[in-house]
């Protein structure tokens, strides 16, 4: 398990490759070029405005370059100054997204991400939400609850769940709605778990209400697997009897022996 996902630790290393590349290049500095790249594969707009302004700073700098060159004088102290800023400011920013932009990739390998204004105004919205679920809002709640609850038959649990969905979803998209009303509410017990895990309290009484939520849980995942079982069960069984009409046909035009 890694330290911001449940990936490996080497899993994140390597997707943040690029971030300690630009930490060991002063120069030239590449990290409003990484930030872009991680804006782009993590659909977040904010970080995308943040790489172009940094990339228009580090133009800046260059042409004040170019203007002091070969004298020391306080234009070119101020430039020296403004670089040396510039890479602090531009690599501290990719450091400090490094987390989040690690969720969006683990996210993105269950569901296609979708572009976003900023990562705490789409999660304040997702988490607050009482309208019918999406499908992207009930993913990611259901791996946002993964990572913060420390019980590891829950994050199992959560695990199946969202590849089940994810399955059903690829079979079938109407299907797919459905099953967030049937089984949208595993988000509200997966809600009550994080806030009763985050009381930090022993007694009887909360261990008592973990456990039954815990309970709750596995019955609702193997509930789950049931459900989306007999739902491809009856796809493959409306393809089976398409296909027996098809193959009569082609027996009636004679374009197939018995």
């Amino acid at each position: 398990m890694g330290w911001a996902t449940k990936k490996s630790k080497r899993w994140e290393l390597g997707r943040l490759k690029w971030t300690f590349l630009s930490i060991l290049m002063f120069a030239p500095p590449i990290h409003p070029l990484v930030m872009m790249s991680q804006a782009s594969k993590g659909k977040v707009r904010s970080w995308y405005l943040f790489s172009w302004l940094l990339l228009f700073v580090q133009f800046g700098l260059f042409y004040s370059f170019y203007v002091f060159a070969g004298a020391m004088s306080q234009g070119m102290l101020l430039t020296v100054c403004g670089y040396i800023t510039s890479y602090i400011v531009g690599n501290g920013l990719l450091l400090n997204q490094s987390k989040s932009y690690l969720q969006r990739l683990e996210l993105g390998e269950v569901r296609p991400l979708t572009w976003i204004n900023t990562l705490a105004d789409q999660r304040r919205l997702e988490l607050a939400q009482a309208q019918i679920e999406t499908p992207q809002s009930f993913v990611t709640k259901l791996m946002y609850f993964q990572k913060e609850v420390d019980n590891r038959n829950i994050q199992q649990y959560v695990a199946k769940i969202v590849r089940l969905f994810h399955l059903l979803e690829q079979r079938d998209v109407q299907e797919a709605e459905k099953f967030l009303v049937r089984h949208g509410t595993v988000v509200n017990v997966l809600r009550e778990y994080d806030d009763l895990e985050n009381t930090r309290l022993n007694n009887q009484v909360t261990l008592d209400s973990k456990n039954k939520l815990e309970a709750v849980l596995a019955q609702a995942a193997a509930a789950i697997e049931i459900d989306v079982t007999n739902l491809i069960k009856a796809r493959l069984l409306d393809v089976s009897a398409e296909s027996d009409v098809y193959l009569q046909t082609l027996k009636n035009k004679n374009l197939l022996k018995d």
